[in-house]
């Protein structure tokens, strides 16, 4: 469990800047098809704020790439396929003979994200719901992946998110687009609330879960006050209110919506979900009744 995360509500700290950002691509480094100078000019022409590359075994800051962006060091390691973000590149450790556990305790206790990726990958789920629920002390897992749309199994894994939720588990979700050639450069990324665009800030909001996951709705505010989780965005059409194993608690049409939690066990956690025009959807952090 995240022991930062303001679990009754992940946005209680308010932040000068949404800022966009994608902590999963790659570049010829590994199995990508662009350079490092490529993915960078990319997503500095898409409006991000931030970006991590994190190819394959080895660890990247941009590769000296000069840029505005706040790049991150990242990696994706071993077979298991889970993603180190880092603010220096020294402070993370992804030795061979490292299993997924030491990999991800070691790397939390140096204040690193780790979030676990693609769970519906292939035709065998890349992570079930036990193997998941075996591993402890990760940040979180994703719950959309882009570029599995054009690979075997399912991009989406807020199924699972909810399970392990349900199960007492408190990780938080992650949405990226997990770039490996040109076409794959979506918008789905996170959308982190920071007081200065720096990579201890961007960081420090990843840790707290103080950003929720974009593909298409902007989001402009998120918070809760008492028992009552609140969203506003510019262009929602539906708002859904999803609690304890995915059940729909409500759901609104409009850009903006509000909904309590009560005493029943459905609302031991609320996450929103907000929906657009055609697949344009955006996800929040999970809000717990208690912290």
């Amino acid at each position: 469990m995240n022991a930062s995360v303001n679990w009754r509500n992940p946005y209680a700290k308010r932040g000068r800047y949404w800022l966009k950002g994608n902590l999963h691509t790659h570049t010829t480094q590994s199995d990508g098809r662009l350079s490092p100078e490529q993915v960078v000019r990319i997503y500095e022409g898409m409006g991000y704020g931030f970006l991590s590359i994190t190819d394959h075994g080895r660890i990247s800051s941009g590769n000296g790439v000069k840029s505005d962006l706040v790049l991150l060091p990242g990696v994706e390691a071993g077979p298991q396929h889970m993603c180190i973000i880092a603010r220096d590149r020294a402070a993370i450790e992804f030795g061979k003979t490292h299993t997924s556990q030491q990999r991800i305790t070691r790397n939390v206790k140096r204040g690193n994200v780790v979030f676990l990726g693609h769970p519906d990958w292939r035709p065998r789920e890349h992570y079930t719901l036990e193997e998941l629920k075996a591993l402890t002390g990760y940040t979180g897992i994703e719950i959309y992946n882009s570029v599995i749309e054009r690979l075997a199994g399912a991009a989406l894994s807020t199924a699972k998110w909810d399970r392990l939720l349900s199960s007492g588990r408190r990780v938080l979700g992650f949405a990226t687009q997990d770039a490996h050639k040109e076409g794959d450069h979506r918008d789905c990324c996170s959308v982190v609330h920071v007081n200065s665009k720096s990579r201890a800030s961007v960081l420090n909001a990843l840790q707290r879960g103080n950003f929720y996951c974009y593909y298409g709705v902007t989001i402009t505010d998120l918070g809760r006050a008492r028992n009552r989780v609140r969203v506003a965005t510019e262009n929602a059409r539906l708002i859904r209110f999803v609690g304890q194993h995915g059940q729909v608690l409500a759901k609104v049409k409009g850009k903006c919506a509000e909904h309590a939690f009560d005493e029943t066990p459905a609302t031991e956690y609320i996450r929103i979900e907000c929906l657009g025009v055609g697949e344009q959807i955006s996800w929040s952090q999970p809000f717990f009744r208690e912290g």
